[in-house]
């Protein structure tokens, strides 16, 4: 099939130069193929690998195998491999991905005369064509920057990090190159192009900002994300320690406690709503309507959803709750019952612990 397919191509566009991931040679030559020279001919392998040391992936009999063609590219990643559903491109995994890529390409060419010729930097949007959507691209631009800079230098060290993250990207400090522990707000003005936008402010209030750039306000909303949910869990923590499922289910609250948790789900809501219509607003410089209101849906709107449901029980029994049933609670008496799944109607065994 990949012959049949290859040929035809070449005999329509002959100038086209044909890639084929190297895994699906590795399915044709545990299927018994070995026509390898007439592949060698229709077909490049692109090699790929996103994970943070490309090294200890593959051995020296990988490399002999692939010895064997006229030319071999590599693919590494700058966005869209550290997670399903990974919102920020945190700029480490990626760049200890690229520079590994070229420590090993530089030993299986020493070692196995493996004739690399060119280098594909990948950047996906989801895992699967049915799964969510990842890492955005505009958000992703400081990771590609710093990507395309290793190739260029081979490796990043702290004078070539300041000139591309203030130089290149125009970030007021150096992009984060790992998930930090701590709220941490990197504002860049990539690349120059002037727009007038609002953007909600480490004050929590929206503003025009009139500067030099266009594709930065996404990656700032990825910081304005982080800052949000950890406001989130901050917040329901304490909120579920003092309205709990069963207070919903059994319709009763607790009215001090639960005045200060409508107090902080009320500050919540707020921070949430200015977030939805801010991201909106910025996504629909980049994409449709529907790529910002999935992206919402995947990542936002359960948790946004969930802070409103809160807020409207205690608002609603805080007007209305004069007295509360003595224990045992109304309807709480009979046995809980939970009944195992019947897999027999399944197409799959469970893989049970």
């Amino acid at each position: 099939h990949v012959t049949r397919v290859a040929k035809y191509i070449k005999s329509k566009r002959p100038d086209i130069k044909l890639f084929i991931w190297h895994d699906m040679l590795s399915q044709l030559a545990n299927s018994g193929y070995n026509n390898i020279t007439e592949l060698n001919e229709l077909i490049v392998p692109m090699v790929w690998a996103y994970v943070d040391d490309v090294k200890p992936w593959f051995d020296d009999g990988f490399w002999m195998r692939f010895s064997v063609f006229r030319e071999v590219w590599v693919a590494s990643s700058f966005k869209g491999s550290s997670g399903e559903i990974t919102t920020m491109s945190y700029i480490g995994h990626h760049q200890r991905n690229q520079q590994t890529w070229l420590e090993t390409m530089h030993i299986a060419s020493n070692r196995h005369k493996v004739n690399f010729s060119g280098i594909a930097i990948t950047g996906w949007s989801r895992y699967d064509h049915m799964l969510s959507l990842c890492e955005l691209l505009p958000s992703s631009i400081p990771s590609l920057a710093y990507v395309l800079q290793t190739i260029v230098f081979g490796h990043i060290d702290n004078e070539k990090n300041v000139t591309i993250s203030t130089t290149l990207l125009g970030c007021n400090q150096i992009p984060l190159w790992e998930k930090p522990m701590f709220t941490t707000f990197v504002s860049c003005s990539f690349p120059e192009t002037s727009v007038d936008f609002y953007i909600l402010n480490l004050n929590n209030a929206f503003r025009l900002m009139s500067l030099y750039c266009l594709g930065h306000e996404l990656y700032e909303m990825m910081h304005q994300y982080d800052s949000i949910l950890r406001l989130y869990d901050e917040t329901m923590s304490f909120v579920r320690s003092f309205v709990t499922d069963i207070h919903i289910r059994q319709n009763y609250i607790h009215y001090k406690r639960s005045q200060e948790c409508l107090q902080r789900l009320i500050y919540l809501e707020d921070q949430m709503i200015y977030f939805i219509n801010a991201f909106q607003r910025v996504s629909f410089n980049f994409f449709t309507v529907d790529i910002g209101s999935e992206w919402l849906q995947t990542y936002f709107m359960r948790k946004f959803k969930e802070v409103q449901y809160r807020t409207n029980f205690i608002e609603r029994k805080l007007k209305t709750q004069l007295s509360w049933s003595q224990r045992p609670l109304p309807n709480n008496t009979a046995f809980i019952v939970a009944k195992r799944r019947n897999f027999t109607t399944l197409n799959f065994s469970p893989v049970l612990e």
